[in-house]
């Protein structure tokens, strides 16, 4: 039933013999502000039209079945269109003040003009709601028979980030974030999911690759003009799947690299700069897995090898903190398929960092900046670590260690480097730019020397190229990004 006295509408429901409250919608907080409200709808629609329309809209559909991916992403996104207009209208609170100063500041970018400020307020919803998604994923998979309800606020753990951890805090606690009433749309958002038929969303979740789903189109309904700008675009995986396979061919490769093993082998090092939603990394593992078991036959020590290999020599570094979320729940929900789940107690987590791959490769000293955000210092020094002690920044190569770079667009083996891809195959080059202040990306198209014999995946690359192009040109121009430049 939904109440109302024409300025306030509630939401109620009867569940065991007793009544409930649900979701609440206000136009004005009394009725002596209701009136000039009422005098001038033009402005009031302005002002409060899309929020109000995304109520009416989740009220009308609140009894209809809830077990289809596309559904819930819906769900999501008209919460997280709610909790986005809440931090607009909030724009000088100190604590949202501190936490996009945390972010500039971890990330080495900073957010200005009118572009960057809608990119900070954007992203900042759009983590803590992938955020909420993920955990409530991870909280399902980790015992699918469970009967209890899910809550956001104790479920973050489940991520094994500790900086979304941190997020969730700030927005419960009264002298942060909780002034924004974020809490209040994330309740909403909580019970909304635990309205699911989980059986039911999960058999189509799996099936349908809902991950992508909850990344591209789930920005689409969120804010299309920024998924426009940052050209959000998901690659196909057989795609994915060949390119993992080209570079395990050339480690394996008899008169090159000749690692037998290739991908497998506990001396090569991957990292993918851009990661986004991590699905190279997610598939490194998966031909990791298929070499130990069914060319070694290992039983269930593969596992814990692969367990390993996500923590220690497969890493992501990746800029944004909404696919950036979405990473660890794809690796989270790979090792708890292989039955080897990441333990929280003992501090573990997949080796994929909320960094710029841009800047921290010449020092990792303690940022200052940060000491009120010890978990974003600790992200920050966990990728400091990788792009200084482990095999990769140069890409040096010994006898004992080799390391490769998997990029959504280019796969880089060796010193040279080699570049081994399809034809015409887009590659991100970073120009080794000496002195500058800026770093430029250009996309070259690189063309095999070979003629492609990859009939079937072509057209689908062919169809990547001006997505591609697009997403370098608008991420550069936009939110007046100050990225450091670093000597390559």
């Amino acid at each position: 039933m939904l109440l109302t006295n024409y300025r306030e509408f509630l939401l109620l429901k009867r569940i065991g013999g007793k009544t409930h409250h649900l979701e609440g919608f206000q136009l004005a907080v009394d009725e002596k502000s209701f009136w000039p409200v009422a005098a001038q709808p033009r402005k009031a629609a302005d002002a409060l039209g899309e929020r109000f329309a995304e109520y009416l809209k989740r009220v009308l559909l609140h009894n209809a079945p809830l077990n289809n991916p596309k559904d819930v992403a819906f769900f999501l996104a008209s919460y997280a269109r709610d909790a986005r207009v809440r931090v607009e209208g909030a724009a000088n609170l100190p604590a949202l003040q501190s936490v996009r100063a945390a972010l500039e500041e971890a990330l080495g970018m900073k957010f200005e003009a009118e572009k960057g400020e809608h990119f900070f307020r954007s992203t900042l919803v759009q983590t803590l709601f992938y955020g909420v998604f993920s955990a409530w994923v991870l909280w399902h998979k980790e015992k699918p028979s469970r009967n209890n309800d899910f809550d956001w606020k104790s479920a973050a753990w489940t991520l094994h980030v500790p900086m979304i951890s941190a997020l969730f805090h700030q927005v419960a606690d009264p002298q942060k974030l909780r002034p924004l009433g974020l809490d209040e749309v994330l309740d909403w958002t909580a019970a909304a999911l635990n309205r699911v038929t989980r059986e039911e969303f999960f058999a189509r979740f799996v099936e349908d690759h809902a991950v992508q789903y909850f990344y591209e189109p789930f920005l689409e309904a969120f804010d299309p003009e920024l998924r426009k700008q940052l050209g959000v675009w998901y690659t196909p995986p057989e795609i994915v799947q060949y390119q993992v396979a080209r570079v395990d061919a050339a480690l394996r490769d008899k008169d090159g690299l000749n690692i037998p093993d290739g991908l497998a082998d506990p001396s090569v090092f991957v990292l993918d700069p851009c990661c986004g939603t991590g699905a190279y990394l997610v598939e490194v593992l998966r031909k990791i897995e298929k070499t130990l078991k069914e060319e070694k036959g290992e039983g269930a020590l593969a596992e814990l090898t692969i367990k390993e290999a996500a923590q220690n020599r497969v890493f992501g570094f990746e800029i944004m903190p909404a696919p950036f979320v979405v990473a660890h729940l794809q690796m989270g929900l790979l090792l708890q398929k292989l039955a080897v789940p990441l333990d929280d107690a003992k501090g573990e987590r997949a080796g994929i960092f909320l960094t710029n791959a841009l800047t921290g490769w010449d020092e990792n000293t303690e940022n200052p900046q940060l000491k009120n955000w010890p978990e974003l210092e600790a992200e920050r020094a966990g990728a400091g670590h990788v792009k200084q002690k482990k095999p990769i920044g140069g890409i040096s190569m010994t006898l004992d260690s080799v390391s490769l770079t998997v990029a959504d667009v280019s796969l880089v083996v060796g010193t040279a480097p080699r570049v081994i891809g399809i034809a015409p195959m887009v590659v991100a080059t970073v120009p080794r730019v000496v002195g500058t202040a800026a770093m430029v990306v250009e996309i070259i198209s690189m063309v095999v020397a070979t003629a492609p014999r990859v009939l079937g995946i072509i057209p689908r690359v062919v169809e990547m190229v001006p997505r591609v192009v697009e997403t370098f040109g608008r991420v550069m121009e936009m939110a007046g990004f100050s990225l450091a430049a670093r000597r390559w």
